[in-house]
């Protein structure tokens, strides 16, 4: 993997992983609704 994609992963990883803590930080029971294809 190329060092720019990689980069670019690692930036979308830390803004995930802020946006997940800042909902677990301002609600009691938040929840996390996904797909796993069907």
């Amino acid at each position: 993997m190329d060092q720019k994609r990689l980069t670019h992963l690692r930036q979308l990883e830390a803004e995930s992983i802020h946006i997940i803590r800042e909902v677990a930080a301002e609600f009691a029971n938040p929840v996390m609704m996904y797909s796993i294809g069907k």
